[in-house]
């Protein structure tokens, strides 16, 4: 039998079986008022053909029937169509027999001998009504798989609309989402990948960063989110022409000044999905912003996170050194001399204070702390996640090495034909300068 449906206009189907032809002319006679259609049969074997050719929701079986009994017919009825709606019709003497039926599961209701009408009208009622409860709630999990499943189909729509590689950004994270480590390997990846922004930069950026929130005895986890914030700050560019930052800024136009300064909506827009990132956005959505209050959104001083003050200052040290900013690299005191001029205008004057006055902070790490495979010592932890040439990582962040693993390594850079650069940091989490003892 189908599956009865919940449209509007439908007329549910009633069999009722007796072997006794006055009964069911009685039996048609109670029901003739109900919207119903109703089907009679004189014994089991008729009613189960009855079944083959109609979709019945209600059975109603006297119990006492030659060849086949009431309970017989309408077990063989509950397993072959589970879901119709199953009375029995009982004498006295059949009650004991009847109750154990109808605890064995395979009859809803029983009536007595003699019936009366009303409670025969209230049983076929009761039965319809589950009947159309069932089929009602099978309609609306349908129409919520349908609307999931278009649902899906939109976002899928919307999604090819995006840009290919914000695309690939966006389906990974919903793949990774409360896996940070491997995300963050997925996120820089893609920067590392594009021909046009270096990654290089923006892992110094990372640990000059890093090392001035340490200088701040900031908390731990603010630290790492600054770390993080560092190594994805140019994540935006992604989405940008690359007309609007290839070219040092100064030498932009101003709508392309303005298109390259929009790097942090886009950031921030790719980085939605991950509410577990939240931090990390505002630090990069947020590094533009000036000191006083008249950068990119007009936030003042206590209103731009602290990540993102420190991070503003390690970016533009760098990109003065670097020629990103004006075309002409300059050393690392003249970019100091520079950034004093925006001391608390455009930089917070706390943060900017420690790279201008310790040495130790103004020079960017992997300057100093790169090593070979074959200068590492057991002991030693790995400071940044380690990479191959394709970008797969080979050991993560905080990897404590052993002499096993710098075999490997070692085996790894001959079959390469170059070395790695591999940063590492003491116990605590200070890098390893050259003459640093394991």
């Amino acid at each position: 039998m189908s599956e009865p449906t919940a449209d509007q206009g439908i007329t549910y189907t009633v069999l009722f079986v007796d072997d006794e032809p006055n009964i069911l002319r009685a039996i048609k006679r109670a029901l003739f008022s109900m919207n119903i259609t109703l089907l009679l049969a004189e014994s089991g074997e008729k009613a189960l053909e009855l079944m083959e050719k109609h979709d019945v929701h209600v059975v109603i079986s006297d119990m006492k029937m030659p060849q086949m009994s009431g309970a017989e017919l309408l077990e063989k009825i509950a397993n072959k169509y589970p879901n119709t709606f199953r009375v029995v019709l009982t004498g006295y003497a059949d009650i004991e027999s009847t109750i154990k039926a109808v605890n064995q599961g395979k009859i809803h209701r029983y009536l007595q001998k003699p019936w009366d009408n009303k409670e025969l009208v209230s049983v076929v009622e009761e039965g319809l009504e589950r009947i159309k409860l069932k089929s009602e709630n099978e309609r609306l999990q349908k129409l919520s798989r349908l609307q999931n499943k278009k649902l899906k189909d939109i976002n899928a729509s919307l999604e090819q609309t995006v840009q290919k590689r914000t695309r690939q950004i966006k389906a990974a994270l919903h793949k990774i989402e409360k896996h940070n480590l491997a995300m963050e390997q997925v996120l820089f990846n893609v920067i590392s990948i594009n021909p046009h922004i270096n990654g290089k930069f923006a892992i110094e950026v990372s640990e000059l960063a890093t090392k001035l929130a340490r200088a701040a005895k900031l908390e731990k986890d603010e630290i790492k989110q600054i770390r993080y914030a560092g190594l994805i700050c140019e994540l935006g560019q992604v989405g940008l022409e690359t007309e609007d930052f290839l070219v040092p800024f100064s030498q932009l136009n101003y709508q392309q000044q303005q298109n390259y300064l929009s790097q942090t909506k886009q950031a921030a827009l790719i980085l939605a999905p991950a509410h577990e990132l939240h931090h990390i956005s505002d630090i990069i959505e947020f590094q533009f912003e000036h000191y006083n209050g008249t950068g990119l959104y007009k936030k003042v001083a206590n209103e731009i996170p602290v990540g993102a003050r420190i991070l503003a200052i390690a970016r533009d040290y760098l990109r003065l050194i670097t020629g990103r900013m004006t075309g002409i690299e300059v050393s690392p005191r003249d970019a100091k001399v520079e950034l004093k001029k925006h001391r608390n205008t455009r930089y917070d004057g706390e943060y900017l204070d420690l790279l201008l006055n310790i040495d130790a902070v103004s020079t960017s790490v992997l300057l100093n702390t790169s090593l070979k495979a074959t200068q590492l010592e057991p002991g030693m932890v790995l400071a940044q996640n380690l990479y191959n040439d394709g970008h797969i990582l080979i050991l993560p962040e905080g990897h404590v090495f052993t002499s096993s693993t710098i075999n490997k390594l070692v085996h790894f850079e001959r079959e390469r034909g170059k070395a790695f650069s591999i940063h590492v940091e003491q116990e605590d989490g200070t890098p390893f300068q050259e003459g640093d003892e394991s």
